[in-house]
C-alpha cells in the first residue's frame, strides 16, 4: 500500500500538514517506518465505560478484551515512532486497559500525566465529581523527557463548553505542551484528529503534522482549522535550552493556559 499524496508531501517537507479521512489502523499501516518523532492521540476511552461488575456482561472482561485493540494500536504507533514519544489521553476507567495493552506490547506506561481541568464536571449521585483526565506517556527506543523539571500534574482550565464543538475536544494549549515536552519533533502524527487541536498545536510549535480522522465532516473541519492556524514567526526554543526552568501556576489566559515558565537563578536562589 502507498501513502496518499498529501501524506507524502508532509513526509517530504513540501507541506506543513494534512488530515486524511480513514480508519486509524488502516492509515497507520500505510505510513513508512520511523516517519515521526511523536504521536499525540485521543482514542475512544473504551467500548464501554460502565464501572459496575454486575449484570449480563462482565465489564472487566470487556476491558481486558479491549486491551487487544489498544495493543494493536500501540504496536502500529511504535512501528512509525520507534524512538520517540506516544502521548495517549485516557481516564481512570481505561488506565488498567492501557496498562495491560502496554505490557502485552512490551511498551509499558512510563508516566501518567494528570490534567487538572480546574473545573468540576457533572457526575453521578453517589461518587465524586470528576475534575481531571489523564495522559499516558509511552516512550519508545531511547526517548526521554529532557526537561527534568516537568511534573506529572498540569493545570489547564477546561469545561463542558468546547470551543470547536467536538465532544471529546482537548485544549490546544495542552497539546502544545505535549509536543514541546517531546522536544518539538519534525513530524507529529495524530490517529484520531477530531476537531484538529493537535494539528493546530503542531503548526504553532513548528512541527509538521499528519492527522487521521474517520468522520469526513470532522476531517474537513480539522483541515480548515489547520489551514487557518498561523505559522510561528520564530522557531520555538529548543527543549534542551530549558534546563533550569520551573513551572508555576499563573492567571488564566484566553486560550485556557494556566502555567508559565519562571527562570530559576540557582546561584542566588531567587526567581
Amino acid at each position: 500500500m502507498t501513502c496518499p499524496n498529501e501524506i507524502s508531501a508532509v513526509l517530504g517537507g513540501e507541506s506543513q500538514g494534512c488530515v486524511v479521512c480513514g480508519e486509524a489502523l488502516e492509515v497507520l499501516a500505510e505510513l513508512p517506518p520511523r516517519c515521526c518523532g511523536a504521536i499525540v492521540m485521543d482514542p475512544p476511552f473504551m467500548f464501554t465505560t460502565a464501572s459496575a461488575g454486575c449484570g449480563k456482561l462482565n465489564p472487566w472482561a470487556d476491558m481486558m478484551n479491549g486491551s487487544l485493540w489498544f495493543k494493536t494500536l500501540l504496536l502500529a504507533c511504535e512501528r512509525i515512532c520507534p524512538d520517540g514519544y506516544i502521548w495517549e489521553f485516557c481516564n481512570w476507567r481505561t488506565v488498567a486497559t492501557l496498562q495491560k495493552a502496554g505490557f502485552d506490547a512490551r511498551i509499558a506506561i512510563e508516566s501518567l500525566l494528570i490534567w487538572d481541568k480546574m473545573w468540576i464536571a457533572a457526575g453521578g449521585s453517589r461518587g465524586l465529581h470528576p475534575a481531571y483526565e489523564a495522559v499516558a506517556l509511552f516512550l519508545t527506543g531511547n526517548a526521554t523527557i529532557v526537561n527534568r523539571g516537568i511534573p506529572d500534574i498540569v493545570r489547564c482550565q477546561w469545561s463542558s463548553h468546547k470551543p470547536n464543538g467536538h465532544p471529546a475536544e482537548k485544549p490546544q494549549w495542552l497539546c502544545e505542551r505535549l509536543i514541546e515536552w517531546a522536544g518539538d519533533p519534525e513530524i507529529i502524527v495524530d490517529p484520531f484528529a477530531g476537531s484538529g487541536s493537535v494539528g493546530a498545536a503542531a503548526k504553532v510549535r513548528g512541527s509538521r503534522y499528519i492527522g487521521i480522522e474517520c468522520d469526513e465532516a470532522w476531517a474537513t473541519y480539522a483541515r480548515a482549522r489547520l489551514a487557518a492556524t498561523p505559522k510561528p514567526l520564530f522557531q520555538p526554543e529548543p527543549e534542551k535550552a530549558k534546563q533550569g526552568m520551573m513551572w508555576e501556576e499563573a492567571k488564566w489566559t484566553g486560550r485556557g493556559g494556566c502555567l508559565r515558565r519562571i527562570p530559576l537563578d540557582t546561584a542566588a536562589g531567587t526567581r
